[in-house]
């Protein structure tokens, strides 16, 4: 083990102090970090997991066009267009621009050319007409490959003064105020935004107060173009931590996403019939506070912990594309997936109408252990069941032999510490530097 590490396990292990909401919600990786919604805005995806996307979907919006009469223009990938090609819908009748759209090119022979990942076409629409179309395509594609989100806010939740409101959108600054309405609008800007500006903020109310958020954007950073949400965050506000409000939230959130997101997972190594949600940038702040069994106290849980412990995702690895941009010391479990059942429209009907009943209420601090697949801290192996260092609960290993070579080399040095009681030893070491007007910065060269 390399001096370095110590760097890098004070970026990505070590437990930072509480704080009232755990992330910095004014950061989005991918996506905005504040939705707005608008009428009539929507953004719809429709995969294309085959070996010629861009003619089956050509092929499918000719069958659209007779029917709906529409047409699709395509124009090939340029360096302008970042390899994309670009899409666009109009009306026969007006010829005015419905939807805007984009498609990766496939790469021949290149990483993006794995068959774990997919293909997929992403639209927006600004205008009542293109909302209308987009409803009707998303009603007439088969149920698992089209997704429809509308740029909206909704209450999801009202239940003894509590209540879940789910806003999606693009950024306050996104959208372009030409929407396609005037009559020279047809090749212009309609405002329509690229893939990743949008996101959906849920928040959990007891009566005024926020008590609990989650973040979902619907790209990730890896570059993976295998479609799913991304949750982004998720924390209880401090003061209101231990009362459970995290798998109520969380509940909701997995209901969105069933509802509205009901796109089919076509990679390679996922179940049969699912959905794929993803988690990015995993750390370790504290979310919420949990209840013990076996003496009825509250211990902190922090993000990594909830997601893969008691959420039930497992370690996301890599494929295609991201197999390269992620082949660095950032840790393999700062990336998760966990796969949900892709559920009919039949299903989700029955579904809602139990729901009510069946769902967490507020004020249950205990929680279900739900394990996902892990990966070891010392030889980076993913596994099921693996032991964990009791002195901290942050690091796991495969068995005893992989804890005690860690110990020894790496993890004595921050076991059971905050950041801010590290940060002596890293001054001390010269893996950080104290800075002329009392702060600190990481020595990002220290090791090599």
């Amino acid at each position: 083990m390399n001096d370095e590490n110590l760097v890098y396990d004070y970026r990505f292990n070590v437990v930072d102090e509480p704080s009232e909401w755990a992330f910095n919600w004014d950061y989005g990786e991918c996506g905005t970090s504040r939705p707005t919604p608008r009428e009539h805005h929507a953004s719809m995806w429709m995969t294309m997991n085959v070996d010629d996307p861009i003619r089956a979907t050509t092929s499918l919006f000719q069958q659209h066009g007779m029917r709906f009469g529409i047409e699709l223009h395509v124009q090939n990938p340029t360096e302008d267009t970042d390899g994309n090609y670009i899409l666009k819908v109009t009306s026969k009748r007006t010829r005015r621009v419905l939807m805007k759209g984009e498609m990766q090119e496939p790469d021949e022979g290149g990483p993006l050319n794995d068959p774990n990942v997919g293909h997929f076409c992403y639209f927006t629409c600004h205008t009542e007409a293109g909302f209308e179309m987009m409803k009707c395509i998303a009603e007439n594609t088969s149920h698992g490959f089209c997704a429809l989100v509308p740029h909206q806010e909704v209450e999801m939740m009202n239940d003894g003064g509590y209540r879940i409101v789910a806003v999606t959108g693009e950024g306050p600054d996104d959208h372009n105020e030409n929407n396609g309405d005037n009559e020279n609008s047809n090749d212009s800007d309609d405002g329509c935004g690229e893939r990743g500006d949008i996101a959906t903020r849920f928040t959990l109310f007891d009566g005024e107060e926020e008590v609990a958020r989650c973040h979902m954007t619907y790209r990730d950073g890896s570059y993976d173009p295998s479609m799913g949400p991304t949750i982004e965050m998720i924390a209880v506000k401090q003061s209101r931590r231990g009362e459970g409000l995290a798998k109520v939230l969380w509940h909701h959130v997995l209901r969105f996403i069933e509802t509205h997101f009901a796109l089919e997972c076509l990679n390679n190594d996922a179940p049969i019939g699912t959905i794929m949600v993803k988690a990015a940038q995993i750390t370790l702040p504290e979310v919420e506070m949990r209840m013990t069994k076996r003496d009825k106290s509250l211990v902190p849980l922090g993000y990594k912990h909830l997601l893969y412990d008691y959420f039930g995702f497992s370690v996301r690895e890599q494929k295609g594309v991201g197999a390269y941009m992620f082949a660095s010391r950032r840790p393999k479990d700062e990336e998760a997936v966990l796969y949900i059942p892709l559920l009919s429209k039949e299903q989700l009907a029955k579904k809602r109408l139990t729901d009510k009943r069946n769902a967490p209420k507020p004020g249950d601090p205990f929680l279900r252990s739900k394990m996902g697949k892990r990966s070891c801290m010392y030889c980076s192996k993913v596994g099921m069941d693996l032991m964990r260092c009791a002195g901290c609960e942050v690091a796991v290993y495969c068995n005893s032999r992989c804890q005690k070579l860690d110990w020894k080399h790496r993890h004595k040095k921050w076991c059971n510490k905050t950041r801010e009681e590290l940060k002596e030893l890293m001054i001390k070491e010269g893996a950080m530097m104290k800075l002329p007007d009392g702060t600190c910065s990481l020595n990002m060269s220290f090791g090599m």
